[in-house]
Order: C-alpha cells, then sequence, then structure tokens
C-alpha cells in the first residue's frame, strides 16, 4: 500500500543486451588540433569551427585553473591520447588561420565537444560584433 517508488531507469544509461550498462558518453566525435602561435611559444588547440579567413578555437591545458581562480573545464578523456588529464580553456580564440600549424587529428566524448562548441560560439560572436560595428 505504502510502498516506496520504484525509480526509473536513468534515460542516459541503458543496458546493452551482454547486460553491461553503456552511456551516451561513450560517443567519441573526431575533431582537429593545431598548435597556436603565441607569446608563449604555442600551445595545442581544438578548431571548432571557421569565420572569414580565421580558426575558431578553444585551447587545451593540463593546469586545473587558469590564474588564481579561474577553473577550466575538465574533459573526460585528452583528445590528444596521452594518458594526461586534459582541460579545455573557458575562453575562445578567433585568430588568422597563418598562427595555427602542426595539424593532428584527435577524439573527444560528444558531451565534451558540445562544451568546446558552446565556448568557440562565445568567441565567434564577440568577434562578429566587433567586425560589424567597423
Amino acid at each position: 500500500m505504502f510502498g516506496k517508488k520504484r525509480k526509473s531507469p536513468d534515460s542516459s544509461a541503458t543496458k546493452s543486451q551482454t547486460g553491461k550498462q553503456t552511456t551516451t558518453e561513450d560517443k567519441t566525435v573526431p575533431v582537429q588540433i593545431k598548435d597556436h602561435r603565441d607569446s608563449n611559444g604555442g600551445h595545442p588547440h581544438i578548431i571548432v569551427d571557421d569565420v572569414d579567413n580565421n580558426h575558431v578555437s578553444v585551447g587545451l591545458t593540463t593546469q586545473k585553473k587558469k590564474g588564481k581562480n579561474h577553473p577550466n573545464y575538465p574533459l573526460s578523456k585528452s583528445p590528444l591520447n596521452d594518458g594526461k588529464k586534459s582541460y579545455i580553456r573557458r575562453q575562445g580564440t578567433v585568430a588568422p588561420k597563418k598562427e595555427y600549424n602542426n595539424p593532428r587529428t584527435g577524439e573527444m566524448t560528444s558531451e565534451d565537444y558540445e562544451k568546446a562548441k558552446e565556448y568557440g560560439e562565445r568567441a565567434k560572436r564577440r568577434y562578429l560584433d566587433s567586425h560589424k560595428k567597423k
């Protein structure tokens, strides 16, 4: 009569025919990675989009925070497949394509890629707004 309600299974997790639980995070998305030459010598960036003659990218790092208290977004797995814990910077970059070199490919989970895309869209919007006024 007054029993507990049964919990419905999580919609993002399903059981396969073998009985193991799989999640939607298992899906990977191939990404293009290039080094962005900057004043510090260069860091790997994930290319999210192109606008005009520029790449829209999000920087990769192994640091948990930028500066004193600005946390970076932790990734489920490193897109470089180097076994290190990786993070993406929360601020995207829009820079000329000639400033990027050393192209290679990597993989990200679909959830991580959506977050990187979100940060890239913010940078792209800022770039377009500033160039529209001129």
